[in-house]
């Protein structure tokens, strides 16, 4: 472990159940060297989006915090929830009770980012997590929030990632993935620096991964917000993957550690060779400036 205060050691999952319409995404992470563990927590139902956000002192269980816990055995995660959530969009948030009890199951092999980058690219995303794995998989169980309960059966994609995070160090930065019925998946990372951009990610299968080492995109806004990304991406294989994505949903976090920055999380249907598969978009932008 790094000595400098950013270092940082991550767990993310999220889900989209097409069936219920439901999304959940999540994160736990640990700054020792602050003394400092965050975690966030957001459902997005039909018409309501409800979460919550927390930071407590460093301990050894770096997969627990604030009543999220995830636990690995042979692969496969077990996620669980007890605790309040808040409707992000209420006057005065009141706590609903809430639980998640859900079972992620991996279904590419896991994606190292250092396949994707030369050194070049290592350098410049040097305090933005350099250590960085990826995979996508199915994810079942149930999902309550108050009186409303869910059963799941979803696609959904993890990261892992060490390394010094700091918030202020990108420009802006893309991370956009997607899951064609539950035997292929994709990840984009497009992240922009002062010094140049740095491209990652990876088309999947249940067999084998090609690694994402170019991508051209194009976003366009609503009131700030994405509303339709399309993608052209190039794999280590020499193949080109095109891509097309409309925002569904979406919901806004002020970014903790920065004043500067907001992450816009969304849900998106994308449609590729044919296909149309559904996942998170996730676009970190910095606030404009009077």
């Amino acid at each position: 472990m790094s000595e400098e205060l950013d270092w940082n050691e991550s767990y993310y999952f999220n889900l989209h159940d097409r069936s219920s319409g439901v999304t959940a995404f999540m994160r736990i992470g640990s700054k020792p060297n602050r003394d400092e563990k965050s975690v966030f927590l957001f459902v997005i139902e039909k018409g309501r989006v409800c979460g919550m956000r927390n930071a407590v002192p460093c301990d050894d269980d770096r997969l627990s915090c604030s009543g999220l816990r995830f636990e690995e055995a042979d692969s496969v995660w077990h996620i669980s929830y007890d605790g309040p959530l808040f409707d992000v969009k209420a006057e005065r948030p009141a706590p609903i009770a809430s639980s998640m009890d859900l079972e992620w199951r991996p279904v590419n092999p896991l994606m190292d980012y250092h396949d994707c980058v030369d050194n070049e690219g290592e350098a410049m995303s040097a305090r933005t997590a350099s250590e960085h794995f990826e995979q996508f998989g199915t994810v079942s169980g149930r999902i309550s929030v108050g009186e409303a309960s869910y059963e799941i059966d979803a696609t959904g994609e993890r990261d892992k990632s060490e390394g010094v995070r700091d918030w202020g160090a990108p420009k802006m930065w893309m991370w956009l993935n997607s899951v064609y019925g539950k035997d292929t998946g994709f990840n984009a990372t497009k992240l922009c620096t002062d010094a140049g951009d740095v491209d990652a990610g990876y088309v999947g299968t249940a067999e084998s991964n090609d690694p994402v080492v170019k991508i051209e995109a194009d976003v366009r806004y609503e009131d700030g917000i994405p509303s339709w990304y399309s993608l052209c991406m190039r794999g280590k294989s020499g193949k080109k993957y095109d891509i097309e994505g409309k925002i569904l949903a979406h919901a806004v976090l002020p970014m903790q550690g920065s004043n500067d920055m907001l992450l816009i999380e969304t849900i998106s249907e994308t449609a590729m060779d044919g296909r149309r598969g559904y996942g998170i978009a996730e676009f970190l932008v910095r606030i404009p400036k009077d």
